[in-house]
């Protein structure tokens, strides 16, 4: 217990505007002392959930699909703080002959994990777009997966360790492209689809998927000592989103000169909140993001959305 007799619940947060009213104090909870982090590094982030050195954290969906499978004891609500549309993030060198996605047919792609939740949207997304099998492509790993995995039949994947990231090794010409969840800091690389922006919004428009990478989760534990904590961090997840939507539709608050012009297109294409949580209006991208990890092998046993999320009330 705090000195305010109120448990503390500590939240390893993401590195970004719908998490900051949480890390800088604007939004508390009534119950419960909270103590959120930001992690500039995702990855670790997730290894001090996943080291129990944070009651709860803003975990990979991926990972926690395939540990959730296993009966793993984690448990999530379903608050989304990180979603990207996912053609943007397949990278080639600039002098490649690649332009589009069919050719990626045999061709080595390095990736940071299978469990990697950008590479599971973008292997789904190749499948269901562009007809680019798993087993179409030899992938390359710089280390092994932390859980074992029964890959789809025929696939190529391969763990070949180097200190160098995979930008590097792919501009050295050991990969024909890479799929990484953040742009690469090195120079020398283009975007495999040119207008990836254009080609998102349509995918969006036909779809009504906007990719979810990461879900607020937590330790089991924790939920069965304080289950009210779930309703609670529900609660004020929404309320910093909702603060962090107000922030973008002021044009003085951003660095972008032309922020407005960005505010407005992004509500003609996605609507007032792209940010959506809970599970109504979230069904599409839950259910392809479960049958991805199903059909890549991430999963040991059949999961549904009642089986990953914590029921909770929503706002209307």
């Amino acid at each position: 217990m705090s000195d305010t007799q109120r448990p503390v619940l500590s939240l390893a947060a993401g590195y970004h505007l719908r998490a900051k009213p949480m890390c800088d104090g604007r939004v508390r909870l009534k119950s419960f002392e909270l103590k959120a982090e930001p992690f500039e590094n995702d990855g670790e982030g997730h290894e001090q959930f996943l080291a129990g050195n944070y009651d709860t954290g803003e975990f990979s969906l991926a990972n926690y699909c395939a540990l959730k499978s296993r009966g793993k004891p984690y448990v999530a609500i379903p608050a989304f703080p990180n979603r990207k549309f996912r053609h943007s993030y397949i990278f080639v060198p600039e002098n490649s002959s690649l332009k589009e996605p069919a050719q990626l047919k045999g061709k080595k792609v390095g990736i940071p994990s299978w469990l990697n939740t950008c590479g599971l949207w973008v292997r789904g997304i190749l499948s269901d777009e562009y007809g680019v099998k798993a087993n179409d492509i030899h992938w390359i790993m710089p280390r092994p997966n932390k859980v074992e995995l029964s890959l789809p039949a025929g696939t190529r994947l391969d763990v070949v360790p180097s200190e160098r990231s995979l930008a590097e090794r792919m501009l050295q010409g050991e990969f024909d492209a890479i799929i990484v969840p953040d742009f690469p800091e090195e120079k020398g690389w283009r975007r495999l689809l040119a207008d990836a922006k254009s080609v998102e919004q349509e995918s969006f428009r036909r779809t009504g998927i906007f990719p979810t990478s990461h879900a607020i989760t937590f330790h089991s534990s924790y939920l069965q000592k304080h289950p009210s904590a779930a309703q609670e961090m529900f609660d004020a997840c929404v309320e910093a989103k909702n603060l962090a939507l107000r922030d973008d539709a002021d044009a003085t608050y951003s660095n972008f000169a032309w922020n407005r012009q960005m505010w407005e297109e992004q509500q003609a294409v996605l609507g007032s909140d792209p940010w959506k949580f809970g599970i109504k209006g979230n069904e599409k991208p839950l259910n392809a993001l479960i049958r991805y990890a199903e059909e890549q092998g991430l999963l040991a046993k059949k999961v549904t959305i009642a089986d990953l999320f914590v029921q909770l009330d929503e706002p209307s």
